[in-house]
């Protein structure tokens, strides 16, 4: 596990450290501190939804519930979804999921405990803490018979929303 640190990348703020297991990283990372996320925000003409799509890797917008509200162009491209797909849905059934399609859904089923893409979003919502490049496996057709695919994400909460980066997704699509 390496130590990496972490800065705003608008204001250059030291943000304390973050871990990851990728060593072939550089020793410095970037994120948004929380003043430079409200500026940018609250400027003129600009919406939640232009924001996201002007940065240049996949971003979902998840709230304290699991929930999606909201997901960048690269993000739903990357997904194969447009808005209606996304937005209000749980993130299980915007990853298509299998255990998400049970009569319990996203969040409810035994699986769900075990979900590092649900544990890292949650841990980010009650820490404050980011994660950075964590890697997970989501089971994608039905629970009987899915299909494992590899996938790397980070974390960053931002006011009461956590940015889920969708690092990479190891079915051939790379995201840097």
């Amino acid at each position: 596990m390496w130590k990496m640190k972490r800065v705003c990348a608008w204001c250059k703020k030291d943000m304390g450290t973050v871990s990851s297991e990728d060593s072939s990283e550089s020793i410095i990372t970037h994120g948004i501190c929380k003043a430079c996320a409200n500026k940018i925000l609250a400027q003129q003409g600009v919406d939640l939804r232009t924001f996201l799509d002007n940065l240049a890797v996949p971003v979902i917008v998840v709230d304290a519930t699991g929930t999606v509200s909201n997901a960048n162009k690269q993000a739903r491209a990357l997904l194969y979804k447009n808005m209606p797909d996304i937005k209000g849905y749980r993130s299980g059934d915007v990853f298509e999921c299998a255990y998400a399609k049970l009569p319990e859904g996203c969040g409810k089923t035994i699986h769900c405990d075990g979900c590092t893409i649900r544990m890292t979003v949650m841990d980010t919502f009650q820490s404050g803490k980011s994660h950075l490049k964590t890697p997970a496996c989501l089971c994608r057709g039905t629970p009987d018979k899915c299909d494992s695919i590899d996938i790397f994400i980070s974390t960053e909460k931002v006011n009461n929303v956590v940015l889920l980066r969708i690092d990479r997704i190891d079915i051939g699509h790379e995201v840097r």
